[in-house]
């Protein structure tokens, strides 16, 4: 009796498409991981600044609390 081909190439088919799925699925985290690391990085930057303004506020005019020394 013979195999049945089709079946076989059927198979075949299906490996294929879930290595291809999961190909896709490898790009879409990596993406995923790299917008969440933009993210991460402009938030942090973002912090940096309003810190800065914060720290200038409060050593500089007449209610300053503090005077920042030379180093």
């Amino acid at each position: 009796m013979c195999p049945d081909l089709g079946a076989v190439s059927r198979a075949e088919g299906l490996h294929r498409a879930s290595e291809e799925v999961i190909g896709l699925l490898k790009k879409v985290a990596l993406v995923a991981l790299a917008a969440g690391a933009f993210v991460a990085v402009r938030k942090r930057s973002a912090g940096k600044a309003e810190g800065a303004d914060l720290w200038r506020e409060a050593t500089s005019g007449p209610d300053a609390v503090s005077t920042p020394t030379a180093r």
